[in-house]
């Protein structure tokens, strides 16, 4: 398990400890739908493993008319 960092859709920057980003949305109790995850600013998969002090952000995204972009 790995000591991150994470930032969720309002803003706010945890420490928590999780070992990929799924693990991580869902100690937090954030649903990965139309999510963009980003880890140290390079787009992520939800199974990537990750590291100690890696910074995980969770960035919505666009929906426009039904349909994401």
């Amino acid at each position: 398990m790995a000591n991150i960092l994470v930032q969720t859709f309002g803003g706010v920057v945890k420490n928590i400890e999780a070992s990929t980003p799924a693990e991580a949305a869902e100690k937090l109790g954030q649903s990965l739908e139309n999510t963009t995850i980003n880890v140290n600013s390079e787009k992520a998969d939800p199974n990537h493993t990750l590291r100690d002090t890696d910074f995980v952000s969770f960035v919505t995204d666009k929906v426009t008319s039904g349909s994401s972009k």
